[in-house]
């Protein structure tokens, strides 16, 4: 390929890509809502855990975090008393599942809720996906979407979940308490997709060092074994 093509090849995908929103929601164009969120932040976890399980866990399960990983994991770290409390008489190796029945899902929902394990690894837009859908529940403009079912950031704007933080016709003065509420479980539900992030970016800032430092040394080795051959 000339030179000419390839640079015109590159100009026409540069303007593709520059055209994309960043972060759209999947299958829908509006840009996605950013979540302000620490998943090193311990408080912040611990809550988002607790609206996960009064909130979410009535529909939705994360069967892939088990209740022994909620005294394991450092930014959960619950003590076996508290997670007694939420097991029940779950055993302590079992996943978080909701006890709600799948045909009763498809009854009530039409369709079995998904699991949110790994709902932020797996959905565009990771954390700001999950926090734009809790607080993206709105009137439908056309009026065709029942209220609780029309969210502005869902694809095709028609969603089965009904709204769990009651965002739609909240008051004035309880809007900064559900925003917050929405970013906590986003950052529980962001640690959980993946527990060990913390971990491997603090052993990562000591192998990116470590390598800083082996640099330095190859090349003042490399000056003093080639300082009296001349060029």
């Amino acid at each position: 390929m000339k030179l000419k093509q390839m640079m015109a090849v590159s100009f026409m995908l540069g303007g593709l890509f520059a055209a994309l929103p960043g972060h759209a929601s999947e299958g829908h164009g509006v840009a996605l809502k950013h979540a302000d969120i620490d998943v090193t932040d311990q408080a912040q976890i611990r809550r988002g855990l607790t609206v996960f399980t009064e909130l979410c866990m009535g529909c939705h399960s994360a069967k892939y975090v088990t209740y022994r990983d909620l005294i394991d994991y450092p930014e959960t770290s619950l003590s076996r008393e508290d997670v007694d409390d939420l097991r029940g008489d779950k055993p302590l190796i079992a996943g978080m599942v909701t006890d709600l029945a799948p045909e009763d899902a498809k009854v009530s929902y039409g369709k079995v809720p998904p699991d949110l394990s790994l709902i932020v690894s797996a959905r565009r837009g990771g954390a700001d996906y999950v926090y734009s859908i809790l607080t993206g529940f709105e009137h439908d403009p056309a009026g065709h979407v029942p209220d609780g079912n029309f969210n502005e950031y869902f694809p095709g704007n028609r969603i089965a979940m009904p709204d769990p933080l009651s965002w739609l016709g909240h008051d004035a003065a309880d809007t900064a308490d559900l925003e917050q509420q929405a970013l906590d479980v986003s950052a529980f539900l962001a640690y959980i997709s993946d527990p060990h992030q913390n971990e491997r970016r603090a052993i990562g800032r000591y192998v990116v060092g470590f390598l800083i430092l082996l640099t330095l040394v190859f090349y003042l080795l490399k000056k003093e074994i080639w300082k009296d051959i001349k060029h």
